[in-house]
């Protein structure tokens, strides 16, 4: 067994310096204008701390494609789209239904508009955010988001034509024990 030299400086070791990351400023406004929406967005699918990875992890990810983003003509619904199959995936979202259809057939404008009703009515109508708040974190324009809206509780309206107000309440009818 042979001994470390007594002469040998120690020296201490001393991480790399962290590269300085800047971001584009047009990032950050968008960073700062969305990141609450698309936080609630994820708090409405998956509990926390799952909500706030998911919805970094959709950032990091827009971050990432931020130069060919931009370059979209309508750079908002491209992000919208990274950052709602990114949470929808953390989820574990329905991947065979309609919202894993969109993604491998996004042709099918059906399929699309079920998308569009379902994120406009979580975000207007679950959580809350007004129709230009909504349509602005989707990147849709505000008729659309309102027309989306108008289909879904009118599909609503069918779905409980001819029952009864008690039917209509939710946790009456075949929801209890007794139904």
């Amino acid at each position: 067994m042979t001994a470390a030299p007594a002469h040998a400086p120690v020296r201490p070791v001393v991480p790399a310096a962290r590269p300085a990351v800047t971001l584009p400023p047009a990032f950050e406004a968008f960073y700062a204008l969305h990141c609450a929406r698309y936080l609630g967005y994820a708090l409405a699918h998956v509990a926390e701390p799952w909500a706030s990875r998911a919805v970094g992890e959709a950032m990091g990810e827009v971050a990432i494609r931020w130069a060919d983003i931009v370059r979209c003509p309508n750079p908002a619904a491209c992000a919208w789209a990274l950052v709602r199959t990114r949470i929808r995936r953390r989820s574990g979202g329905p991947g065979g239904g309609v919202e894993g259809a969109v993604s491998r057939h996004p042709s099918r404008s059906g399929l699309r508009r079920s998308a569009l009703r379902y994120d406009a009515f979580v975000l207007h109508e679950v959580l809350g955010h007004s129709l230009e708040d909504t349509a602005e974190a989707m990147g849709e324009e505000i008729s659309r988001v309102r027309c989306a809206l108008g289909a879904g509780r009118g599909r609503v309206r069918a779905e409980t034509a001819g029952r009864s107000a008690a039917d209509r309440l939710p946790g009456v009818g075949g929801n209890t024990p007794h139904g």
